[in-house]
């Protein structure tokens, strides 16, 4: 491709050779000094890989938002979410989603009091997810069965942590025991959202994704993560993966093929009910946050939003 002027650079392994692709194909000029600041794109893994004091603003575009984990992380969500819950109940807002009605029960396990509420709550026996704020392709998640197992985990969390630094936070999650299957097997769809800081407003973007299966029929008391844990990465670390891998990924076809024969669903169900929940509660989670959003022209992000399906066909964040 011609050379358009235009320059960029990489850092982290994050998509990496599918952005250099699509920018290699239109022209564009990679730029292999990661510190350099004469960029127009800057692609990073971790938003601490911009400078974001030197950021240009209209000139120059970065694919993380310095404050987007509002959104990102699972206790900045939840804070998000529970205060905008707030606001439009108070007001009886009639288009707002309720987070009840997509989000578990959560408790934050860094706040005393929820932390205690949730102990004087919790009954052994009971199924729970206990998962880690900040980690991504279900790290440092666990199952949750009785409650001497997760306040041992706690406790480690604190004998682990250096002196100067916090324990791991984490939130615990009502498990959702029944879910929608397909083939015996768990799953969950992956959609995303881009967010662009445009002037004067915010544009935001959906792009359907992908149907995210197991390697394994479900089995609610099964200790094995990768039958409840559907991403890829945990996906790979089962023997069973090489041989079934064609069939951890579907797409929304052939997810809605599946639906009609099994479920008598609409031939349309996937593209528009579905599809309008998932866009309805996107939306709510985005529009949570975008008052406290930094808005530079010039910052964007790609966001990956997974959902679960119940038997009764309720979606899940």
């Amino acid at each position: 491709a011609k050379r358009s002027g235009r320059s960029y650079v990489i850092c982290g392994g994050n998509a990496a050779p599918l952005v250099q692709a699509a920018l290699d194909s239109q022209g564009w000029h990679r730029l292999h000094d990661k510190t350099s600041a004469a960029f127009t794109l800057k692609w990073a893994e971790l938003r601490q890989h911009i400078d974001y004091r030197s950021f240009r603003e209209g000139e120059q575009l970065v694919n993380h938002f310095p404050n987007i984990s509002l959104l990102t992380t699972k206790i900045g969500l939840l804070e998000s979410l529970r205060a905008y819950d707030r606001i439009h109940l108070a007001q009886v807002h009639r288009h707002a989603v309720r987070m009840d009605t997509f989000v578990p029960t959560t408790y934050r396990m860094d706040v005393a009091a929820e932390r205690e509420e949730f102990q004087r709550n919790y009954t052994d026996g009971e199924l729970w997810i206990c998962k880690p704020t900040g980690a991504n392709q279900g790290k440092g998640i666990f199952l949750v069965r009785e409650l001497q197992q997760l306040l041992d985990k706690l406790e480690a969390d604190v004998r682990s942590c250096k002196m100067t630094a916090r324990p791991t936070a984490r939130i615990v999650q009502k498990y959702l025991s029944s879910p929608l299957l397909l083939d015996g097997r768990k799953f969950d769809i992956r959609v995303y959202l881009l967010v662009i800081a445009a002037r004067p407003h915010f544009l935001v973007f959906y792009h359907p994704g992908y149907i995210r299966l197991s390697c394994m029929a479900y089995d609610l008391s099964s200790a094995d993560i990768c039958v409840h844990l559907t991403n890829q990465y945990q996906q790979k670390k089962h023997p069973l993966y090489t041989e079934k891998k064609e069939d951890t990924i579907w797409d929304f076809s052939k997810l809605q093929s599946h639906l009609s024969l099994q479920h008598h669903l609409p031939d349309d169900w996937v593209a528009n009910t579905l599809t309008r929940r998932m866009q309805a509660v996107m939306k709510t989670c985005f529009q949570s946050v975008q008052h406290k959003l930094e808005h530079r022209v010039g910052y964007f992000d790609l966001l990956g939003f997974d959902f679960m399906l119940d038997d009764s066909l309720n979606v899940w964040l």
